[in-house]
């Protein structure tokens, strides 16, 4: 094995605490136990849903049977290897990946159903998977093939756990070669991660090469690979103690990569327990009181009222709903956590389920939400329904983003997701990649981390810059049946020599957005916003004028359609229908402003619906958008704003929406003179 001599030290080095692993005895030990498989069983005998699920695996084993397997082609490694590794993400993908990944993660399902049933015909159909990808080798070099090769490896050995008995001797010296070269060359990537420093430390990929190291330890009684999934650099313990951010939010700037750093460490720490290793993972407490558990307590408090997960960051043009996440039925299994048994209370269970010793079947109560900020990735929510009632989401809930840049965060600094009324409303769109690996796509580089993409102010056209610290938070305030926060950069991090704040007030029944600009430079501003509409675009008062409009025809322009503009000097408003609801945006006026419509494409194909988009455009030094947010389901009341300066460095907004008069101050961004 290359670089044994490094992982000897490492594993010399680790200040290991935890006892090594019990000696391996019957399989199965990896997804299930022998005791969970007896439980399966007697679940399939007395409850429907493990009936029909397992039905369903049957199908599955079927179709597995008859799946052509793929080729494994070599050549393409000769050119592929000549290019800098940046240049080679999509080639790596298909051949380690997407091409050829497929069979072995199905194999999932059938070795499940032969594990409860018995049925040779299932066992038979895994042998045949496996026994085909015992050819493969593991050549290429590159940051992402231990990542791909410990997804796909780690299904074959759960199901190669799982059928073990049915497998022949011959079949399991092949297969047991087959692991070994698997584990060298994912120990040899893990390495290099180590040495190069490739995507920054306590990256996702990390718990992927860990899951597949300490696995195969566990599987065959190798405490050593047990240790260094656990203790070694970047190992479990360490991603445990430094991979979260504000009690247990994943650090990459991403929400939606939360779980895939996450989910192997629930994996393993499942997979100790049906090996009946003496660590307890999953209620260990490491430095400063964290636990594995922490992970899967703090994204409940993220939740929109639908509880998906607001779209920060690298989401690849997918909305996830926190009840779909298979590792939430581990982590409920092992500490029965009331919030997550309410979020899996109408789950789909996966076929995993079988096997966890405790299920969501009890009547759990709504977690308890509120306006909540996280300080140390920069992330605020204003709430107006809080407690249980948050999750009927008939108020709003605004999130607001001021974080710094990780590896998968987007140029969207600023940017305002609004979810109000039982609908998002304001929307943080990406187009649906058709690559199969989108990370590296044509339209995720080109427009989904364009600020184009996000509800943010952009500046002469410009993308933002990145910036390696979070955005000053000037102002946050739980007031009663008002929430308000502003955030700021008054250095010009953004972009050189313009300041930028933005204040967001979330009331019963509006949201103000205060988004002032400032520069001793003329520039053009773009105010953006996104909303779902049933009809692909808004409806605009006044509506004549529009007349079409060229953006430009590079990127992430050609990327938008029918583009129209008109110039506006008065206040103005625009209206989205999604269904009953109508949303609302006012924005006062300030002559110049020319006001451009366009659809933003859900997908690279531009397949219909699009999402409609709107940018508020103005030339000037300094300028200051005030927008109110609306929305109902019955008529929407008229509103008005006046700003006024005010002294201590304030602004003062006077909104009237309906009967009812408020008042919002919040920092000025530049004296009055200005």
């Amino acid at each position: 094995m290359r670089n044994l001599a490094g992982f000897v030290l490492l594993l010399t080095l680790a200040a290991c605490t935890l006892a090594p692993p019990l000696p391996a005895g019957s399989h199965p030990s990896l997804a299930a136990s022998p005791a969970g498989v007896e439980l399966a069983r007697n679940r399939v005998k007395q409850q429907s849903w493990a009936q029909a699920l397992l039905a369903r695996l049957r199908q599955a084993c079927e179709a597995l049977e008859r799946e052509q397997l793929p080729v494994f082609q070599t050549a393409w490694w000769e050119i592929a290897r000549k290019k800098s590794w940046q240049d080679t993400y999509p080639e790596i993908n298909f051949h380690t990946m997407s091409a050829i990944a497929g069979p072995m993660l199905r194999t999932r399902e059938a070795a499940i159903a032969y594990a409860i049933s018995g049925d040779r015909r299932c066992a038979d159909a895994v042998r045949r998977v496996l026994q085909h990808y015992t050819s493969y080798q593991f050549f290429a070099r590159h940051p992402d093939v231990g990542m791909n090769w410990s997804i796909w490896c780690m299904a074959g050995l759960r199901s190669y756990d799982l059928i073990y008995e049915a497998v022949p001797e011959p079949e399991r010296r092949a297969l047991d070669d087959f692991f070994s070269r698997a584990l060298a060359a994912i120990m040899e990537n893990d390495q290099d991660w180590l040495r190069q420093g490739w995507g920054g430390r306590f990256n996702n990929h990390y718990a992927h090469h860990k899951l597949f190291i300490g696995s195969y330890g566990l599987f065959y009684d190798k405490p050593e690979y047990v240790d260094y999934a656990l203790n070694s650099e970047q190992g479990f313990r360490e991603l445990i103690e430094y991979a979260g951010r504000d009690g247990g939010l994943w650090h990459e700037s991403s929400l939606n990569y939360h779980f895939t750093g996450v989910a192997p460490i629930a994996d393993f720490a499942t997979q100790l327990a049906n090996a009946g290793h003496p660590l307890d993972l999953w209620n260990r407490q490491f430095a400063n009181g964290r636990t594995l558990a922490d992970f899967f307590r703090a994204p409940v408090e993220v939740l929109f009222p639908d509880e998906t997960i607001p779209t920060i960051g690298d989401t690849y043009g997918r909305r996830v709903a926190l009840r779909n996440i298979r590792s939430c039925f581990e982590a409920f299994s092992a500490r029965r956590n009331p919030a997550l048994g309410w979020i899996l209370r109408q789950a789909e269970r996966p076929a995993e389920a079988f096997f966890l010793k405790h299920l969501p079947d009890g009547d759990y109560p709504a977690p308890a939400v509120k306006t909540q900020l996280w300080p140390e990735h920069g992330y605020l929510a204003l709430r107006t329904q809080e407690g249980a009632d948050y999750w009927k989401g008939d108020g709003f809930s605004v999130f607001l983003s001021f974080d710094s840049d990780g590896i998968h965060s987007h140029h969207d600094k600023f940017n305002l997701m609004v979810f109000g009324r039982g609908a998002h409303i304001a929307v943080d769109p990406e187009a649906l990649s058709s690559a199969a690996h989108a990370f590296s796509s044509q339209i995720q580089n080109e427009l989904n981390r364009h600020t184009v993409c996000h509800n943010t102010v952009m500046v002469d056209g410009k993308s933002h810059n990145r910036i390696a610290q979070k955005l000053a938070l000037e102002q946050f305030a739980d007031a009663g049946e008002l929430k308000l926060a502003s955030v700021a950069d008054r250095q010009g991090l953004i972009y050189p020599g313009v300041k930028m704040m933005r204040s967001v007030a979330a009331a019963p029944d509006y949201v103000l957005d205060v988004f002032q600009v400032w520069s001793d430079q003329e520039h053009t501003y773009d105010y953006l916003f996104h909303s779902h509409d049933d009809q692909g675009g808004f409806t605009f008062s006044p509506q004549d004028g529009f007349v079409p409009f060229e953006l430009g025809a590079g990127a992430p322009w050609k990327w938008l359609k029918n583009v129209r503009q008109r110039r506006i000097d008065g206040d103005w408003s625009a209206t989205a229908a999604q269904g009953a609801l109508r949303a609302r945006l006012t924005m006062l006026a300030e002559p110049g402003t020319s006001l451009i419509a366009c659809q933003f494409p859900a997908t690279d194909t531009f397949r219909p619906p699009g999402i409609a988009m709107l940018m508020a455009r103005r030339r000037a030094k300094s300028t200051i958008f005030v927008v109110v947010l609306q929305a109902e389901r019955n008529a929407l009341p008229g509103v008005t704003a006046v700003v006024r300066n005010e002294k201590y460095g304030t602004l003062r907004i006077t909104v009237r929406s309906g009967k009812t008069s408020r008042d919002v101050v919040v920092p000025r961004l530049a004296p009055p003179s200005s």
